[in-house]
């Protein structure tokens, strides 16, 4: 008997989501928290208590198992964090952890993959057998599906798309890189853009947006000034929508994906920058992979949630020898 339902676990650098999810992509309850700052074990810890909740008046023989999404360079095959840059994973076994509290077989795989597969399954790139999908958020995530099923490489470590360089000698990135994509398009990048931009007094409106005071400027703050019409915040905006295009070029022209999916905080409330990436593509890329579409993300913030439960379904379908 198929089981009805699986768990999806979205953690992020601000915060963890977790969902109980229906096979067809129905997310029956959901539950968040605040990403602790307590270390490891904090995260291993809200995980579970999130897990409890949405599990709640659910018995344990319907639930699939947990898929978990995570900020990170995961080696798929042996289900092991190889690195992590902004939260504190890297060298943790966050599956036996989870296992060991859960008793549910939990697998493991990158947030932006598992967004990717969210939308391949339920959202914006349904149906399509090769596209890329780009999420912007505190980093800068990706997912390559080609022929049908997400390219991980020998170890499950491809699909970094936000630390392809783009320019050498470039800014330094949080892994410790230069010129990478997450060095321009991550939240902390369009933050220091914004402050820089404040400080100079030509940001008043980002500045405005937080409160007054330029040290306390995020990325939403560019962004809601931007959407309120500020031309500096959209030049900020529209400047890292030409990055992104530049980057998506090279992607393009390698792969010649039929669809390019952009997701994340960031890239799902700034069409105009989307629009700009798109532009730069048109423009560019080699003859016979202009037709290549380029779209917003489609699940929000659900993308990731929803990935990480199909994961979990087909681990479970696997091992019992079901077929999707």
């Amino acid at each position: 008997m198929r089981a009805s339902y699986a768990i999806g676990i979205d953690v992020g650098g601000t915060r963890i989501a977790a969902g109980l999810v229906e096979r067809k992509g129905r997310l029956l309850k959901e539950a968040k928290a605040l990403t602790p700052k307590t270390g490891p074990f904090g995260i291993i810890d809200a995980i579970i208590d999130l897990v409890n909740e949405v599990m709640e008046g659910t018995h344990a023989a319907e639930v699939a198992g947990i898929g978990i999404g995570l900020p990170a360079q995961i080696d798929f095959l042996k289900q092991t964090v190889e690195f992590c840059t902004n939260l504190p994973l890297a060298g943790v076994d966050v599956r036996s952890l989870v296992m060991s509290r859960v008793k549910h077989v939990v697998t493991l795989d990158n947030d932006g993959n598992c967004a990717g597969i969210g939308e391949s399954r339920f959202g914006a790139a349904k149906g399509v057998r090769d596209f890329v999908m780009i999420t912007l958020g505190t980093g800068v995530g990706g997912l390559l599906f080609l022929d049908g099923e997400p390219y991980r490489g020998s170890r499950g470590l491809g699909g970094e798309i936000g630390h392809m360089v783009i320019r050498l000698d470039g800014p330094p990135c949080p892994c410790g890189g230069k010129g990478h994509i997450e060095s321009y398009l991550g939240r902390p990048a369009l933050a220091e853009a914004g402050r820089t931009a404040a400080e100079a007094y030509t940001g008043t409106a980002i500045r405005d947006e937080a409160g007054g005071d330029v040290s306390a400027i995020t990325a939403e703050d560019v962004v809601k000034a931007a959407l309120k019409g500020d031309e500096v915040a959209r030049g900020i905006l529209l400047e890292a929508g030409a990055v992104l295009g530049e980057a998506l070029v090279g992607v393009v022209n390698l792969l010649n994906p039929r669809l390019v999916v952009i997701g994340g905080g960031i890239g799902e409330s700034c069409g105009f920058m989307v629009e700009r990436a798109a532009s730069v593509i048109e423009d560019e890329a080699l003859a016979g992979r202009k037709d290549v579409s380029v779209v917003q993300a489609e699940l929000g913030n659900d993308a990731g949630m929803l990935g990480a439960a199909a994961m979990a379904f087909d681990e479970y379908d696997s091992r019992e020898g079901l077929h999707r």
